[in-house]
């Protein structure tokens, strides 16, 4: 009977980056991970909140774990058994500004990436960043957090259009406006379709382009990367489903 069920379930193990927590009824929780194997995934851990001891891990947002869940292959929600802390990254919380920017990270993730689709770049990617936080970022907490956004918005190809125009496909490479509401950049001749759109300066239009081919952070003047953090930011009130709560004004 055991035999049939686990083949009927499927039996799992991956690592994972808690996202979110919920509770659930009185005695469980629901997780929003993100796995090394499987991707995004939302599981169901029975009792944790009653039994906390029963696991080695209290499953925290932004800690590392590997996993045990059973997959029912019926349902997005699935059956979390068996949870290991292998790191709790606790330089995450040593100040408020790491902290906000540790959850920016995890809710960016949780809102553009889909479930259930194997993303071993973002998974890298969203571990590293941690990590580099964690110890402190050598090249700074605001320039980790451009790298960090411009590198999610390339792996899930919702990245800002850089090379032509939005609106006629002109080739505009380092040059142009930035339009946060058209996605990208316009040439003058586009311009009208943002009056609001703004020169965009050939300084930070390179370091965008250096930043979507790196896979670490890159030190930048401190004039480019505020520059670039607004411009970004604009970028995901514009084009996201719905509002960052972490992301401040």
């Amino acid at each position: 009977m055991v035999y049939r069920l686990e083949k009927l379930m499927g039996i799992h193990t991956a690592e994972a980056i808690v996202l979110r927590r919920y509770p659930f009824r009185e005695t469980s929780v629901t997780l929003s991970c993100l796995t090394d194997v499987f991707g995004k995934l939302k599981g169901l851990v029975k009792g944790l909140r009653a039994q906390p001891n029963r696991y080695r891990s209290p499953m925290e947002p932004a800690t590392i774990n590997r996993i045990v869940f059973y997959d029912t292959r019926t349902s997005q929600l699935h059956l979390m058994t068996q949870c290991e802390l292998l790191s709790p990254l606790n330089g995450l919380q040593r100040d408020v500004e790491t902290m906000r920017l540790t959850c920016l990270c995890l809710e960016l993730v949780e809102t553009t990436v889909p479930l259930e689709e194997p993303q071993p770049a973002i998974y890298q990617l969203l571990r590293r960043t941690l990590e580099r936080l964690d110890g402190g970022p050598s090249v700074g907490a605001e320039a980790l957090r451009v790298h960090f956004i411009v590198r999610l918005l390339r792996l899930v190809g919702f990245q800002p259009q850089l090379d032509r125009c939005t609106g006629c496909g002109a080739v505009v490479h380092l040059t142009g406006y930035w339009s946060a509401k058209q996605g990208g950049l316009l040439c003058q001749g586009c311009r009208y379709e943002d009056p609001r759109a703004n020169a965009a300066a050939p300084e930070m239009l390179s370091a965008l382009e250096a930043l979507v081919e790196s896979d670490a952070p890159v030190a930048l003047e401190r004039q480019v990367v505020l520059a670039l953090r607004q411009r970004l930011d604009e970028f995901l009130r514009w084009r996201l489903d719905r509002p960052l709560k972490t992301l401040t004004t």
